[in-house]
């Protein structure tokens, strides 16, 4: 009996030998005729068939009608793929995104770097605030949709990874996708490892791919399923060492000031949580700065608050020593750094077209209203733009630091010679810790997306333990429920610090 041919359709139907090559016979090649595939020796057997047509229908299909009939593809590179949307509940802080062009998850057909440009473009349309579009210079902020632009087939695998990572856990939050939380912890394990592999390559200092990867990997720290105890520091202080080691360079890409600006901002508030000088605010990084095209007054903001750790660090062995040697000079220091900031707002709101911020009602905030019901503050602070919100968000963070280290002095050494009274700066802490509590429902509004959320982190802590010092059980609560309602989906800052003794001057303690 003969054999059972195994050749394609078209060889078979034509009766003549069949090369049987992958994906297609060299027959159909030369007849210019698609290869139908071939079919199964056994009949469990999986064989190639060219079903490439009817995939495209079916996705064609499913994103015009914005469901996902389609089943996905095997890609070249299937931990990038995205893994299929579930059926969205009903979700505590994000509403299932609406269905358009930008947030149906594409499916992959063509290739493993299409579907992870696709995928890394819908989350950043989720995690970036829609007025950051109208805002050109913007690279002082945590947003990496730059980065987009520089991927190609070459770049660093840890960076591709790593942007798989940070896509795979936006979109997990976005979805409340149990799927894309699981692809991303795989995903984060390949990314650590191919970033181990590339820093142990020759002249690893100058590839921007190696520090992207690096700095989207602190990134996604922020990130409950992939977050650890310490690791965020670790980051910060991974990033610090690469760019020590690069050594002071020239800003020219957009790129090259988004990763210099935020690995800054980072390490500053590294520095503030643990009350040590920072190796930025050496005059050769300052001056790295001096040429950027970016001429808004976020740098010269950075610039003041890159001074701040060391101070807090001098503040600190004063208070500890108890020999008020150095008393004055801290104390004039810390003033200096008030009014600094104060100049700066001053400069800043002048530079706008709207007021920097208003107070209205709380109900004008209907998210916020309708997860947390704690009326405590019924006034709260809306701003013209994310970024008009984000940079006075950080100038009352980094205010209420010093005026809190200020404060401590001045119990400390009731005699020091200050400008502001200790019962002024007692007033001025107070005040400056409710603006942090009334700027929290901007940031968990729709337009402020995911990266409102991050800029409450610090904020949010620093007011909470700052009440729960003083005994303002009232206002302690409205915190921590503000907290439980926002950080309940897979956002919460991964560090666990005492921040009660952490932030305390005169304390050595290790932040871990």
């Amino acid at each position: 009996m003969a054999p059972r041919s195994t050749g394609c359709a078209n060889c078979r139907k034509r009766k003549i030998k069949c090369d049987e090559g992958r994906p297609g016979c060299k027959k159909c090649q030369i007849h210019n005729t698609p290869c139908p595939g071939y079919r199964g020796i056994k009949p469990d057997g999986l064989e190639w068939r060219d079903e490439t047509q009817a995939v495209s229908r079916r996705v064609e299909k499913a994103w015009k009608t914005g469901s996902d009939s389609s089943s996905p593809e095997t890609s070249s590179d299937s931990d990038s793929s995205a893994p299929p949307t579930k059926s969205v509940e009903e979700l505590t802080l994000f509403e299932k995104p609406a269905v358009t062009g930008y947030t149906v998850i594409p499916q992959a057909i063509f290739s493993a770097a299409t579907n992870r440009s696709q995928m890394f473009d819908v989350s950043m349309r989720l995690y970036r605030p829609t007025t950051l579009d109208e805002q050109p210079l913007r690279a002082h902020i945590s947003d990496f949709s730059c980065i987009q632009r520089t991927i190609t087939s070459k770049s660093s695998p840890a960076l591709l990874a790593a942007i798989d990572t940070i896509s795979l856990l936006q979109l997990g939050v976005s979805y409340q996708d149990q799927a894309f939380f699981e692809h991303a912890r795989r995903r984060y394990g390949q990314a650590l490892t191919a970033l181990v592999v590339a820093l142990n390559k020759p002249n690893v200092l100058g590839n921007n791919d190696v520090l992207g990867a690096m700095k989207i990997l602190e990134f996604c720290e922020l990130f409950r399923p992939v977050a650890q105890q310490g690791s965020w520091i670790s980051h910060v202080n991974g990033v610090e060492n690469f760019l020590v080691q690069r050594g002071p360079v020239p800003l020219v890409t957009e790129l090259d000031n988004m990763l210099y600006f935020h690995a800054r901002h980072s390490s500053i508030l590294q520095g503030v949580l643990k009350r040590k000088a920072i190796i930025f605010a050496e005059p050769k990084w300052m001056a790295v700065t001096k040429n950027t095209p970016y001429t808004d007054s976020s740098p010269r903001l950075f610039d003041i608050l890159i001074h701040i750790p060391g101070l807090f660090e001098r503040a600190d062995n004063l208070i500890a020593s108890g020999e008020p040697t150095y008393l004055s000079g801290v104390v004039s220091d810390l003033v200096t750094a008030i009014e600094q900031l104060h100049d700066w707002e001053a400069g800043y709101h002048a530079e706008l077209k709207d007021p920097a911020f208003t107070n209205v009602d709380i109900s004008r905030f209907k998210r916020f209203t309708r997860l947390c019901h704690n009326k405590t503050f019924p006034l709260a602070l809306d701003f013209p733009d994310f970024l008009t919100g984000y940079l006075q968000s950080i100038y009352w963070l980094y205010l209420f630091t010093i005026e809190r280290t200020l404060q401590d002095v001045l119990m400390k050494y009731p005699g020091s010679k200050c400008t502001f009274s200790l019962d002024e700066v007692n007033k001025r802490v107070l005040q400056t810790a409710i603006n942090m509590c009334q700027m929290m429902p901007y940031f968990c509004e729709p337009d402020a997306a995911s990266m409102g959320r991050f800029a409450t982190f610090m904020p949010l802590v620093f007011a909470l333990r700052y009440f729960e010092a003083r005994g303002m059980k009232t206002q302690q609560d409205w915190c921590q429920d503000v907290t439980d309602a926002m950080f309940n989906d897979g956002i919460n800052p991964p560090w666990k610090l005492d921040l009660a003794k952490g932030l305390k001057p005169g304390e050595k303690k290790q932040i871990v």
